[in-house]
């Protein structure tokens, strides 16, 4: 597909104005991008494209490179960049919005063509995805946005926001941890970083599930856990500490809070089902001793690759339509014994632990990067390779826990995620266009 010329100049202009007004200002802040290798930050070189210098650019901004999500991100993001020709700059802040921030500018005064990542912050998606857009830089920021803030708001640039369906996922891992203590008993649930998306969707999703199992009961209040095992350790000890014996289950928010819970019980002597959510291979690894039950795959590398394609799409002259701007995806559930509960879980596909670490952990991952593009493959013959729905104003309030009371005054949504037939046209494209499922059993 040929690029639109008109689209690449007001981007080239906008770059350059930019890194022309920042220079100055950012010399300090040099040791931030790839070679300099400061403040965490670590860098990867793939192979080159086309862009000004000879070879398209990338920048992927993260959290970290200490987890095995992360760095299954890392993996997804540097095969895509080889495959579609993108020299890669891995940034890490470490959860810090300022140090993110700079990373962004730095990059944008460097000229990169595109920037893709999350936020660690709701509110910090909104400046982080206008400087993309006043610089011309096509971004894609996943899995944490504002409230009440859509790609729409920030510009075209801001080429799509999606998430994981963080209620499917949460509920099914909660419907898993339930069924395995029997129905019935106190469970303790250790959160993640409150105020977050994902932390909140995932909140419903065991409230959900103990809708359906009465006798299940929360033994106190969620404790925060911050997604890290060390805050969860503590958690989870103090947990122990004020019920000891009668806990009967363990919901960890993400692997590491899970994992860092479970070497609490284990001291204590305590054995009981535990669950997670990521999918990474410390978790898939305790799925498989069973010392887990199940964990819901966050999608890492798929993540990462995705972002990078729709960008180079969006470069190469492609746009998403309107209500193909916010989009949730579910993705599988892996257990020790995929037999055990096929006829159980609903909301998502359900594969062995074990078949998904090979798949996902050993070698490259199974996707076909240049298929998901539609620039590299085609409108008829791209495939996202995983199961993509729309987010409509209702999924906004599930998912994203968007309600009245914390919409801005005068703010109106976008049409197109009120528009009924605009978000059948997409759930339609999505379903027709998902031909392969790299990880199904």
């Amino acid at each position: 597909m040929a690029m639109d010329s008109t689209s690449q100049s007001r981007r080239q202009f906008l770059k350059a104005t930019t890194a022309a007004g920042s220079a100055g200002a950012l010399t300090g802040l040099a040791g931030c991008t790839g070679g300099g290798g400061g403040d965490g930050a670590s860098s990867n070189t793939s192979s080159s494209g086309t862009g000004s210098s000879g070879e398209q650019t990338s920048m992927g901004s993260i959290a970290n490179l200490q987890n095995s999500y992360w760095l299954s991100w890392k993996k997804g993001y540097t095969e895509a960049a080889k495959a579609l020709g993108y020299t890669t700059n891995v940034q890490t802040n470490e959860g810090n919005v300022t140090t993110q921030q700079q990373q962004f500018d730095t990059a944008i005064a460097s000229e990169t063509d595109t920037i893709v990542g999350q936020t660690y912050t709701n509110a910090a998606a909104i400046s982080l995805a206008e400087t993309c857009v006043q610089a011309g830089v096509p971004t894609i920021l996943a899995v944490t946005i504002a409230d009440w803030y859509t790609p729409q708001d920030a510009g075209d640039e801001y080429v799509q926001f999606f998430a994981p369906h963080f209620v499917n996922h949460a509920y099914t891992a909660a419907k898993i941890l339930f069924e395995s203590m029997g129905g019935s008993g106190g469970f303790v649930h250790i959160e993640g970083n409150r105020g977050t998306a994902p932390n909140i969707g995932r909140n419903k999703g065991v409230e959900l599930a103990m809708e359906e199992y009465p006798d299940v009961e929360r033994l106190g209040p969620r404790l925060q856990g911050n997604w890290i095992r060390s805050d969860s350790r503590k958690a989870m000890s103090d947990k122990v500490s004020q019920f000891g014996d009668d806990i009967e289950g363990f919901f960890g928010q993400n692997d590491a809070v899970a994992l860092g819970g479970l070497t609490i019980l284990e001291e204590n002597d305590i054995d009981v089902p535990v669950v997670g959510i990521d999918a990474g291979e410390p978790g898939l690894a305790a799925i498989q001793e069973e010392r887990m039950v199940a964990s819901v795959s966050g999608m890492g590398p798929w993540q990462a690759g995705w972002s990078l394609v729709k960008c180079h799409d969006y470069l190469n002259g492609h746009s998403l339509q309107p209500a193909e701007r916010m989009m949730s995806f579910n993705a599988p559930v892996c257990v020790k014994n995929t037999d055990e509960w096929t006829d159980t879980i609903e909301r998502l596909p359900v594969v062995a632990a074990e078949q998904y670490a090979e798949a996902i952990f050993e070698g490259e991952t199974p996707y076909d990067w240049k298929k998901m593009s539609v620039a590299e493959s085609g409108k008829d013959s791209w495939d996202p390779q995983i199961d993509m729905q729309p987010m409509n104003r209702a999924d906004m309030v599930e998912v994203l826990d968007w309600s009245d009371s914390n919409k801005p005054n005068n703010y109106s949504l976008p049409e197109a995620y009120t528009d009924q037939e605009a978000q059948k046209q997409i759930t339609d494209l999505y379903k027709n266009r998902f031909q392969s499922n790299p990880l199904k059993s």
